[in-house]
């Protein structure tokens, strides 16, 4: 329809935003927000002279609407008419304004929610307001998958297999909105969600990948090239599995089988994460410091999984590091200029003698060489280098310069000799170690084993072959740490030669020093004060001391060391039995929680409480299978399609196994068409075969009932926005 448009009123600048024309009946109402840009109206006729009529006013400027001032009449003529100019509604002008529109956003463009054709809103769109642009209703992590999205897990997180624009991510199948997506299956090539390893799937599953693609204790694997190789602990380099790696595989130094040992600095020690027991502030400890196995490298409880203590199923036999230093005892250097004897080794025996060391560690954790009031030489008991005859003479210790060489490596006066004795459980649930006990074909001398001065030539073997006995490499030391959590009724047995002393919290709990055959010890750690009841045969014989109370200064729930140093010093002879009770904390085995609804890293998936029954679309008894599924490639009579990755925007299986849109189905999908009105057969202005527009205004042909077609639809350019002629600005 045509507009003419006539005032009779100066009007100036004329604002419309929702006009009725009611002086020329049978005009459309124009609704809506113009836009911006009105020009000025034009000049009102002259007013008449005579019986003469005057001319109009000249045409306004605005490319949209102009309306001219009307000329004042006089007494004989009338006023001249105002300018006239020519209004044609059309799509893109920003107004609701003509029959079958219902959208506008000030322009003719497809794709932006709004058609070519004004006629209708695109999908997943919103026009509220005429002449803005129209707004996208696609919300990533809403859970519903809309527009380009090609999955939506219900949030914007990267790395769970949707990504923050809700696009799929390699390696991973998001089959259901709203539900967390799920890795591809194992041995694809796609390293994904819970997968530790891969391999191609054109090639052998490389050593040290599971068929589950966890990564194999003992080995660690490429990311990207996925070639595995076999961790080394010693070789500096801190591995998978590994918590540290000191180029030695010496216990006690903080760093042992590349595992850290706890820090005892301050008194209480801190626990160490992957040691098997579970110590206080560990939510669990399963003896290793990997993840996903429910118990994570920091020892807490992974999601999705639950930790319990085996207090019930402690295990048969504990393996207890003992770090041995040889030393080439009295007469037993094959060279002695260049192989030098320690004179505190292969002496003449004794009963014990208490006193010969101080009742705290030093600050390096070592036993410190006690000189009574403070004087050494006037204690030759602790110090005599030869003795004739027997009792009273004990030849002890030497020196402290000599003493201090005990428990630390020193070149050329020593060797370091790692080892480990077995403490097996018994039917009372204490561990011992009885060095009696040779069933192993091992006794206390194989500390040492073919490691020390013998191993080197340097020392010759104690003849101790009577009784069938074997040779032995005599004089060494030995010490071991080990660490509880306070928890009250702890004991500690000990029986042996020669020299032992027992720390707890760095304080002196035992003494059985000096040279002697066998003697025995004990304390037991009380409930609840951080004492301990302690009993020791040599003070008893020595000092007439009965069992007495020793305050340690425990807390309960803390962590202590007890650490125990031995020498043994006399030829062939030596016993050593070690017994522990209520010192081993329980370890944590995991498992993950079938039916909690969350995924565990050994779940393939969980549907949460009784909806694990293997129908189509749930999960199986079991969260390691499923029944029916959408992405199995099969087409269930729940779904529409199945292609096996449904990932079609447009025309194909889309995600959730329906039919993707397509033209013909009557709702315009951007960015695939520009229109659909369900028929498409083409015609002026309307919507032809693959959803496109061809024959309408703009599209740059003249073409019945067009005037012009400049290719837009912008006024002001000789052809205005319905293509018929029109001024120029």
């Amino acid at each position: 329809m045509r507009l003419l448009v006539s005032n009779r009123i100066a009007l100036g600048v004329l604002f419309l935003t929702s006009v009725a024309l009611a002086r020329c009946g049978g005009k459309p109402v124009v609704s809506g927000t113009p836009p911006t840009g009105i020009g000025t109206g034009g000049d009102g006729g002259g007013g008449g002279s005579g019986g003469t009529r005057a001319s109009g006013g000249s045409a306004g400027t605005d490319t949209q609407i102009h309306v001219g001032d009307a000329g004042m009449s006089d007494s004989a003529g009338a006023g001249g008419e105002g300018g006239m100019v020519e209004i044609e509604p059309s799509c893109g002008d920003g107004l609701l304004n003509q029959a079958g529109e219902v959208c506008d956003d000030g322009n003719t463009e497809s794709s932006d929610g709004c058609t070519a054709d004004c006629r209708q809103i695109e999908a997943n769109f919103g026009c509220p307001t005429p002449g803005a642009p129209c707004v996208s209703t696609v919300t990533c992590g809403d859970g519903h998958i809309t527009g380009t999205e090609t999955c939506d897990d219900g949030n914007t997180k990267s790395g769970d297999g949707c990504d923050e624009s809700c696009q799929l991510e390699d390696g991973w199948s998001c089959a259901f909105q709203d539900l967390p997506c799920e890795a591809s299956e194992c041995g694809d090539g796609l390293l994904a969600g819970l997968e530790e390893c891969e391999w191609d799937p054109d090639g052998a599953r490389p050593d040290g990948c599971s068929e589950s693609c966890k990564i194999e204790p003992g080995y660690d694997c490429d990311p990207t090239t996925f070639a595995c190789s076999a961790t080394e602990c010693g070789n500096g380099q801190v591995e998978r599995g590994e918590q540290c790696d000191d180029h030695n595989d010496v216990p006690f130094d903080g760093c042992y089988r590349c595992l850290l040992e706890p820090d005892c600095t301050n008194g209480v020690c801190t626990a160490i994460c992957g040691d098997g027991q579970r110590f206080e502030g560990e939510e669990c400890d399963d003896g290793n410091v990997r993840s996903g196995d429910g118990c994570s490298a920091d020892c807490t409880v992974e999601t999705g999984f639950s930790c319990d203590d085996v207090s019930n199923d402690p295990p048969d036999s504990i393996l207890q590091p003992v770090l041995v230093r040889d030393f080439i005892g009295v007469d037993r250097s094959t060279d002695k200029a260049t192989f030098p004897e320690h004179p505190d080794f292969n002496r003449l025996g004794g009963s014990g003698t208490l006193g010969e060391v101080d009742a705290l560690l030093d600050d390096d954790g070592k036993p410190v060489y006690a000189c009574p009031n403070g004087d050494c030489d006037a204690n030759p008991g602790h110090q005599q280098t030869s003795c004739v005859g027997s009792s009273p003479c004990r030849p002890n210790l030497s020196s402290p310069e000599n003493f201090g060489q005990w428990y630390r490596d020193v070149d050329a006066v020593n060797i370091a000799v790692p080892s480990e004795v077995p403490l097996e459980r018994q039917a009372g649930g204490e561990y011992v170690y009885d060095s009696a006990d040779t069933s192993d074909g091992k006794d206390y001398f194989d500390l040492v084993g073919s490691g020390g001065w013998v191993g080197k030539g340097a020392e010759t073997l104690a003849p101790c072959g009577s009784g069938g006995t074997p040779d032995r490499n005599v004089s060494f030391t030995s010490e071991t740490h080990f660490w509880f959590e306070y928890q009250g009724g702890e004991r500690f047995d000990f029986a042996g030669d020669d020299d032992t002393w027992m720390f707890v919290n760095g304080q002196l709990a035992i003494d059985l020093g000096g040279l002697h055959i066998p003697k025995s010890g004990y304390f037991v750690l009380d409930d609840a004060n951080g004492t301990a009841t302690v009993w020791s045969q040599v003070e008893q014989e020595q000092a007439s001391l009965a069992e007495h109370a020793v305050d340690l200064g425990l807390g309960l729930g803390g962590v202590y060391e007890v650490a125990m140093f031995q020498a043994e010093r006399n030829e062939c002879g030596s016993n050593f039995k070690l017994t522990l009770e209520n010192f081993n904390r329980p370890k944590s085995t995991c498992a993950s929680k079938c039916g909690d609804g969350i995924v565990a890293s050994d779940e393939l998936c969980d549907d949460g409480k009784g909806k694990n029954d293997g129908k189509y679309g749930h999960c199986g008894v079991d969260c390691r299978s499923r029944g029916p599924y959408c992405g199995d490639g099969k087409q269930d009579p729940e779904e529409e399609c199945d292609d096996g990755l449904n990932l079609s925007q447009y025309g194909g299986c889309a995600p959730g196994c329906v039919a993707g849109p397509s033209c013909g189905d009557g709702i315009v999908q951007s960015p695939f068409e520009q229109c659909d009105d369900g028929v498409n057969d083409g015609g002026y202005g309307e919507c032809f075969a693959g959803c496109v527009f061809k024959d309408r205004c703009g599209d740059g042909k003249v073409q019945a009932p067009e005037e012009c077609d400049d290719k837009n639809r912008v006024n002001g350019d000789g052809c205005n926005n319905d293509c018929k002629r029109g001024s120029v600005k």
